[in-house]
């Protein structure tokens, strides 16, 4: 299941508790119906942000998961105190209070310490409001009646950025598997792409984001830093991942065209695309530079400010159908 289609079931799951929660006797049933509605809204809208926003840092969707769990929880606990403190029995129904109380009933207190709100109310016949002040009255009404039920969203909130921060397809196992090749009796690539880059800023940065936007996609990618086995010759595990993915992604950058690791790897590529008759390079161009003779023709995805489409969905449409759009690189 894609994150939208978990985004879309977390949100009709929320719509359906904001419709049926149970809201307590003493809050009107105006201001009851004010709740739901108010819930169901923010609800949907929450659900439905979390459906159209794409990619982001994990970490940044980890800490609005947890700041959003943190407050509903922390609303439902003020909910069901108030539930209690705020709510008294009058003639045998309940009616909503305070917890202030007003200068002539503060007197009243003194004078009949040890008596309780139910007490209070039956003395004022039971009017709140001639015991508990207006604005703890309202603050009572907030927290009895609307607190938990929007509590409601933010808890979808939290669920639907958990789903997010992990951008994959749950409950299929094998959704990051790599696309088979065209010739059914080869065997299938280990990598979806290998990522070459020049190890300084803000190379590396590029090259992280791009990493964490491809595996929250589901997509297998390999890195030196984490997929190099160690105590292997770095040449020799350069070779493996290039020969076990499907594309080598290079982060174009003044940086990257002087450094000797970057061209090996090229050269690697090169090589084992004329033997194999694949065409594994694609160069991601963040900076406009003049493209050396190995990489002269390819077609490659512009990353730049200038970009027209947004590069990191072009990436992912060409991991998925295995083919690059016929255009014209940056240079």
């Amino acid at each position: 299941m894609t994150t939208v289609r978990w985004a879309a079931t977390i949100g009709a799951a929320g719509l359906l508790m904001a419709l049926v929660l149970p809201v307590p006797e003493a809050i009107a049933n105006g201001d009851a119906l004010r709740a739901r509605l108010i819930s169901a809204v923010l609800t949907a809208a929450i659900a439905s942000g979390a459906a159209l926003v794409k990619g982001g840092r994990r970490v940044a969707w980890i800490g609005a998961a947890v700041t959003a769990a943190i407050a509903g929880g922390l609303m439902v606990v003020q909910h069901v105190t108030a539930s209690t403190s705020c709510v008294a029995t009058y003639d045998g129904r309940p009616v909503l209070i305070g917890r202030e109380f007003t200068p002539t009933a503060r007197d009243y207190a003194v004078q009949h310490p040890g008596a309780s709100a139910h007490d209070f109310l039956l003395d004022a016949g039971g009017v709140a409001d001639r015991i508990w002040t207006a604005s703890s009255i309202s603050s009572c009404g907030f927290w009895t009646g609307w607190a938990g039920l929007l509590s409601m969203p933010l808890f979808v909130g939290a669920v639907c950025a958990l789903v997010s921060s992990r951008g994959v397809r749950l409950g299929a196992a094998s959704a990051a598997q790599p696309l088979p090749p065209s010739t059914a009796a080869a065997p299938s690539p280990g990598y979806d792409a290998f990522l070459s880059y020049r190890h300084a800023e803000p190379d590396k940065t590029r090259a992280d984001e791009i990493l964490e936007a491809l595996e929250s996609r589901g997509f297998r990618v390999a890195i030196d830093v984490r997929d190099f086995v160690p105590n292997q010759h770095f040449l020799a595990e350069m070779e493996r991942c290039i020969k076990d993915s499907r594309f080598v992604l290079c982060v174009i950058s003044p940086r990257y065209l002087d450094s000797d690791h970057c061209a090996e790897e090229a050269v690697i590529s090169k090589t084992l695309d004329m033997s194999e008759r694949t065409k594994r390079i694609v160069p991601l161009v963040f900076d406009r530079v003049e493209l050396p003779v190995w990489l002269h023709g390819l077609v490659g995805i512009d990353f730049t400010d200038a970009a027209r489409v947004d590069p990191v969905e072009r990436l992912v449409g060409l991991l998925r159908a295995g083919s690059v759009t016929p255009t014209s690189p940056p240079t």
